[in-house]
């Protein structure tokens, strides 16, 4: 009898453990399946609404990556449109949008469609025209290096190198494009003084301070933070699911050019 129960249990342990693997591998497949979905639209996006810019039609003394943004037409796509980013170290190039509601794009493309690749944006309380003294674009931290997912090699060996090879973020407004220099990142906790909404010359100190604490990169040291220049963060989640760890970069705008529109 103990024989039979001992082998009922063992074919038990390993249906359930068959069950597990089937479960897992449908999981991955599908994610694999928006993945690819999500990356064609982005594909299309930028084939369809980004070409380069005539230079001689670019303000004097420009010096951003020259690009040219279809604005109205990506407006005429998702009206919660507000700017294109490009961060040419990590290859990275996305339409932004603006939330009305928080977490509004955690799994809602650009085209509005539900997708767990979600879309870049920026939360409620981050200016649209990027003029905020701390904005906020949050973006997912993709397996296949989608969206966010390659600043995970920023905490691993070499992660300086990255940034030191172009370390600036580049954002295309409907009427102005900003440079803005890389300064700082690490690891943080939801909700934590990354976020924090910044209004007043003493917030912004009080805000600068709590960053250099946890810097893992060093400020550079011809960046002048003592006129207030604008903070742009880029966050994104760190390790395992649900840890409730981010991975934040921080930049400060060192630049800016009106469009004549």
């Amino acid at each position: 009898m103990k024989i039979i129960r001992s082998k009922a249990f063992r074919l038990i342990v390993i249906l359930i453990c068959i069950a597990i693997i089937i479960y897992e591998s449908i999981g991955i497949y599908r994610e694999k399946q928006e993945y690819n979905i999500a990356g064609t639209e982005y594909e299309e996006l930028v084939e369809d609404s980004i070409s380069v810019a005539n230079k001689a039609e670019m303000p004097d003394g420009a010096t951003y990556p020259p690009l040219q943004i279809d604005y109205a037409q990506l407006k005429g796509i998702n009206s919660d449109f507000v700017a294109w980013i490009y961060m040419p170290c990590f290859d990275l190039s996305y339409p932004v949008v603006h939330e009305k509601e928080i977490d509004e794009y955690i799994k809602k493309t650009f085209e509005g469609k539900y997708n767990s690749s979600g879309c870049l944006f920026t939360d409620v309380l981050s200016t649209t025209d990027f003029t905020g003294m701390h904005d906020i674009i949050f973006g997912h931290n993709m397996r296949n290096g989608a969206m966010f997912g390659k600043f995970k090699q920023l905490i691993q060996e070499g992660g300086r190198e990255i940034i030191d090879s172009n370390p600036y973020v580049y954002i295309y407004t409907e009427n102005a494009v900003y440079k803005y220099r890389v300064f700082a990142y690490y690891v943080t906790n939801v909700g934590s003084d990354s976020y924090s909404v910044v209004t007043s010359e003493q917030e912004y100190n009080d805000f600068i301070k709590y960053i250099a604490s946890n810097n893992l990169y060093e400020k550079p040291a011809d960046l002048n933070l003592d006129e207030f220049p604008s903070i742009l963060t880029l966050s994104t989640c760190s390790g395992r699911s649900g840890s409730g760890k981010r991975l934040v970069i921080h930049t400060a705008k060192v630049d800016g050019w009106a469009l004549n529109n």
